[in-house]
């Protein structure tokens, strides 16, 4: 898929399970661990529709030539983009209770490390 191919998987990866795993040291028990860890997977889903969906309004090659954006696969990817939030945060909240700040701050982090990993083959 071309959306993957715009990754830069030499930098993405080892920044993003190296802070995940330095989040991980704050959990206090194992099952705040696995919730960290859950929450992560959660979140690499969420980054990936967060793309599909930057990729469709910005970058599709058929929208740009048309003018037209495919309104119903960007409400898809917005629909499950927003699923997998919500749904990973009241997981961690149910899990971690008033600690959840820590995998909000990990997914923040995330972003960011994709947004760097992203900005080279975006160009």
């Amino acid at each position: 898929m071309e959306l993957v191919k715009k990754i830069d998987h030499k930098v993405f990866w080892p920044f993003s399970l190296i802070s995940t795993l330095l989040f991980c040291l704050l959990a206090k028990s194992k099952i705040e661990t696995y919730t960290i860890l859950s929450i992560y997977i959660a979140v690499l889903f969420s980054l990936y529709t967060l793309m599909a969906i930057l990729f469709s309004v910005l970058s599709d090659p058929v929208s740009r030539a048309t003018g037209k954006i495919k309104k119903g696969k960007i409400t898809l990817y917005l629909f499950f983009h927003i699923s997998f939030l919500f749904g990973s945060i009241g997981m961690g909240v149910l899990f971690m209770g008033n600690r959840i700040i820590i995998p909000i701050f990990n997914y923040v982090v995330q972003i960011f490390i994709l947004g760097f990993a992203l900005r080279k083959n975006l160009k």
